[in-house]
């Protein structure tokens, strides 16, 4: 009875626990290297006040130096993933459409009385797996802290 359980058996619970704690360990590290480039974009557009042309070029180069893969995605899909109340609220800014590998919404608020905008930025997790990249489509959202909107007023802004 010493050796009820062939070597077999035990070989493949071996190597089925590895390739678990692999897939867990490099979906933790996938997930931590989009949340770095969400990020990353949003300390950039809060760094120049909103998502302009210097924010843009310093989002690509700060994108490069971080070897995040730009795949075409849909904005729009990933707009209407936000939640109705912000919907509402929220225009797309990215032209094209999703062509640099993440999305970026400018979002309307008042706030004690005062107009405030920022901005929901939106990247996805990107694996260089040629089947599995196609499937997974799991977007990470981040936000940008209030800016003071100087230029709206209220009958403009309602």
């Amino acid at each position: 009875m010493k050796e009820s359980v062939g070597y077999t058996v035990t070989l493949n619970i071996v190597i089925t626990f590895i390739i678990i704690v692999f897939a867990f360990l490099s979906a933790a590290l996938i997930y931590l290297k989009s949340n770095k480039v969400s990020k990353s974009i949003t300390e950039i557009v809060e760094k120049y006040e909103g998502y302009n042309d210097v924010a843009k070029n310093d989002i690509q180069n700060k994108l490069n130096s971080i070897g995040y893969n730009k795949k075409a995605v849909s904005c729009e899909k990933y707009y209407n993933r936000i939640g109705e109340k912000e919907r509402n609220n929220c225009t797309n800014t990215n032209i094209p459409n999703g062509s640099e590998g993440y999305c970026v919404f400018m979002c309307r608020e008042m706030y004690d009385g005062e107009w405030y905008y920022y901005y929901k930025i939106s990247t996805n997790l990107m694996l260089n797996i040629p089947i599995i990249n196609d499937l997974l489509d799991i977007p990470i959202f981040s936000n940008t802290n209030r800016l003071y909107d100087f230029e709206c007023q209220e009958s403009i802004c309602e």
